[in-house]
């Protein structure tokens, strides 16, 4: 169900739709998260296989929203799985979105405020962006794709050059040994890439959107395998120049690691200042396109545009992000989030799947 007939999205804004949405928080938390799980300076590889399991994800995901390629799931869900199941499962979904967004928004305050504005309190920050993230959202999905295309290329181009230019004082030994602890450590890091990956799940519901739904599997791959790559230089880099030791010790690796490069001639100064402008940015368009999801939920479930309920998720979003005392407790809050992300990347799609083949003659009627 398309509210206006104006809403359509090519595949490759999907596509960079879909890595604007995972490239975000991950750039700054997966370095130390994914070296602390592991225990080994292998830990790259446990992202490079978190990113494959993702990619297989993300096909499911696509795969079975191409049975419904002109409904989101707030439609389908209650006609599959009946009206109580289905609406529960839908709001769940909406409830998903409100909290990675209470958790990105917290994180971004929290390295706002110290490493760009120490004397300003979180709050203002965090109310301040949600603001400018909800100027967007009302506009609906074509100006929030137009923004991800726009500020794509420039976050791309930063995190490239930041990671090439740390080359420098990069230690291939930081790295090694592969396996030197054995493999299970690194099986067992899969778990703390789940974060970083979530946010394809959205194709349940972008699908609906898009001028040419046969494109989807592609567009969602590719939007996953530019994150994941992208993911992958950032922790083997980052242990590269810092060490594996140093990095477990360090809550936010990559930002340390861009205030210590140093540009011959002094061309640049304060690069982590760059990075960090850079990496408001990447939370920005992972933010809008979550909350525009909830808020697109809610209007679907209650025959209602989006927009009327742009303002009204707003302050579930601040308590989500401001219920939380202090960083530990935010980092366990976003592994809470991961498991429902990781649900509905993983067993809903099959689930859906499954039931739709069961009911297909008697559901083909009422959805297709």
């Amino acid at each position: 169900m398309i509210l206006h007939p104006k809403d359509k999205i090519t595949p490759t804004q999907a596509a960079l739709s879909v890595a604007s949405t995972l490239i975000a928080s991950g750039i700054l938390t997966l370095p130390h998260a994914s070296a602390k799980a592991v225990g080994a300076p292998d830990a790259w590889i446990s992202v490079a296989i978190g990113g494959i399991l993702a990619l297989i994800a993300g096909f499911m995901v696509a795969r079975v929203s191409q049975l419904f390629p002109q409904q989101s799931m707030f439609i389908y869900c209650p006609v599959i799985f009946g009206k109580w199941i289905g609406n529960f499962l839908a709001l769940l979904f909406i409830l998903y979105c409100i909290l990675i967004d209470g958790y990105e928004v917290r994180v971004l305050g929290e390295v706002v405020r110290e490493y760009v504005l120490d004397k300003t309190p979180i709050e203002v920050t965090i109310i301040l962006f949600m603001c400018a993230a909800s100027y967007l959202t009302v506009g609906g999905i074509n100006p929030i794709v137009r923004v991800c295309e726009l500020y794509f290329m420039p976050t791309i181009i930063v995190a490239f050059f930041l990671l090439l230019i740390s080359t420098r004082n990069f230690e291939i030994n930081n790295v090694l040994p592969i396996f030197g602890e054995g493999i299970l450590p690194t099986l067992k890091g899969v778990k703390s890439t789940i974060l970083a990956y979530i946010g394809f799940e959205n194709m349940l519901i972008w699908i609906s959107f898009m001028d040419e739904p046969r494109k989807a599997v592609k567009s969602t791959l590719l939007g996953i395998g530019i994150a994941a790559v992208l993911y992958v230089l950032i922790v083997f880099t980052v242990i590269g120049n810092l060490s594996f030791e140093e990095v477990t010790t360090l809550t936010w690796p990559t930002m340390s690691l861009a205030k210590a490069i140093e540009f011959p001639g002094s061309i640049f100064e304060r690069l982590d200042s760059l990075f960090v402008i850079i990496w408001v940015i990447a939370i920005y368009t992972t933010f809008v396109p979550f909350y525009y999801s909830a808020c697109l939920g809610l209007g679907q479930l209650f025959r209602r545009d989006h927009s009327y309920f742009v303002y009204a998720v707003l302050p579930f979003i601040y308590i989500a992000a401001m219920y939380l005392p202090d960083l530990n407790h935010v980092f366990k809050f976003g592994d809470f989030v991961s498991y429902l992300g990781l649900f509905f990347g993983t067993l809903f799609p099959i689930v859906l799947w499954i039931v739709f083949k069961m009911r297909k003659k008697k559901l083909r009627d009422s959805l297709l």
